[in-house]
């Protein structure tokens, strides 16, 4: 079961942020990186993923790879926008059919 989200609404524009904290299961090089951002270019809101001290756009399959976390470490997803509830209601989606492929 993924840990529930932080989350924030910007009272001024109704504006979401939410963070979510995932652990990688498996590397499955490119075809991780490619699932998440087909998953995430559909919404409008900014997808951030972190780890080790860098953050990167996760609508950017490039970006994604230069972040290589290992096997078993925790990466941190921000999404903020319009869409962020849905767009991480996708992302819980995606690591739950992973978990299920695993």
């Amino acid at each position: 079961m993924t840990p529930p989200s932080n989350r924030t609404t910007d009272p001024r524009n109704g504006v979401k942020k939410l963070e979510k904290e995932i652990t990688v299961k498996k590397r499955h090089y490119i075809w991780s990186e490619s699932r998440f951002v087909r998953t995430m270019l559909p919404f409008h809101s900014n997808v951030r993923v972190g780890y080790n001290g860098n953050e990167v756009d996760g609508k950017s399959v490039l970006d994604l790879m230069t972040l290589a976390p290992p096997e078993g470490t925790n990466v941190r997803i921000r999404i903020e926008g319009p869409d962020a509830a849905e767009a991480m209601h996708a992302v819980d989606h995606l690591m739950q059919a992973r978990s299920d492929d695993d």
